[in-house]
């Protein structure tokens, strides 16, 4: 059941980096359905719930969400930004997601605790060591670093 649920959050989020999630959901429902219905042990819900949940997670690309379009110009961004923050994301989420989604097991409340660590773990590599290299540099020269507001 692993499969078709990962397979279906892999495509769809590709999808969803390039063109909205409305219209990557509409591409991908009925490939979902399909493949909910043709493998045993895969519920229709829980393949929507996939579809849901991918389409929604456009990380990588600041075309696939009006939100990352619109810091994409004015916040200096490049599409290197939305890679290297994005890609970690979106890998994480599709493991986690499909994961959960396919527990044989029914228990949701470990899925928000694991999902509460990965974040953590998530801002420490990746938000951390840039916000701490630039308190050490603001403290040995005594100037506030590059693109600091008062």
């Amino acid at each position: 059941p692993y499969s078709p649920a990962g397979a279906v959050y892999f495509a769809t989020f590709l999808i969803s980096n390039v063109v909205t999630n409305n219209a990557a959901a509409a591409l991908m429902f009925p490939i979902a359905i399909t493949a909910s219905t043709s493998t045993e042990g895969v519920d229709n819900q829980t393949m929507a719930y996939c579809l849901m949940l991918s389409a929604s997670a456009s990380f990588m690309s600041p075309f696939g969400y009006q939100t990352n379009l619109l810091i994409f110009g004015p916040g200096g961004y490049k599409m290197k930004d939305f890679l290297k923050i994005g890609t970690p994301m979106q890998l994480i989420l599709w493991i986690f997601t499909t994961l959960i989604l396919t527990n044989p097991l029914g228990v949701w409340w470990p899925s928000w605790i694991g999902s509460f660590v990965v974040f953590i773990v998530v801002v420490v590599i990746l938000v951390c060591p840039s916000a701490i290299r630039d308190m050490r540099r603001f403290k040995l020269d005594g100037k506030k670093p590059e693109g600091a507001n008062d």
